[in-house]
């Protein structure tokens, strides 16, 4: 806890290629979910990456920080980005929506996005980067029986 006031409950930390929000309904799809991306080779760079998150049982203001991070935490953060919700009331949910572009992995393996509010860590989501393996060509030598 921080400042005095309880954290919040987290009720969900989901990654996705987009997160589109209505106009007059305010209401949000996310496109494209994902915990696994396939690269051609490492460094790799990934276009586009949002997180968003899903909080109830905050007071007031809270501050909140997500990163991206090797699962060892070996290197420094891929990124890191904040950002704010209010509760008018601790019954209200209240969303967080941000947005990466052109993030580098260095290396494949597995990486953790991880929610962090006054300092403590609350929740985290795994995030696998895999090297893409083209299939094998057959050879004349390799035709079936």
């Amino acid at each position: 806890m921080g400042k005095n006031r309880p954290t919040p409950e987290v009720l969900s930390l989901i990654i996705c290629d987009q997160i589109i929000t209505d106009r007059v309904t305010g209401k949000q799809s996310l496109i494209g979910m994902f915990s696994r991306v396939h690269a051609r080779g490492f460094p790799a760079t990934h276009a586009q990456l949002c997180v968003f998150v899903t909080l109830t049982g905050g007071h007031g203001d809270t501050d909140l920080l997500i990163r991206l991070v090797d699962s060892a935490e070996a290197r420094p953060p891929i990124v890191v980005g904040k950002g704010s919700v209010r509760f008018n009331d601790p019954r209200a949910v209240a969303n967080l929506v941000l947005q990466f572009n052109g993030l580098t992995f260095p290396v494949a393996g597995e990486y953790r996005v991880q929610l962090l509010a006054h300092g403590e860590l609350l929740r985290e989501a795994r995030l696998e980067m895999v090297e893409h393996q083209p299939p094998k060509k057959k050879t004349e030598d390799e035709v079936p029986e």
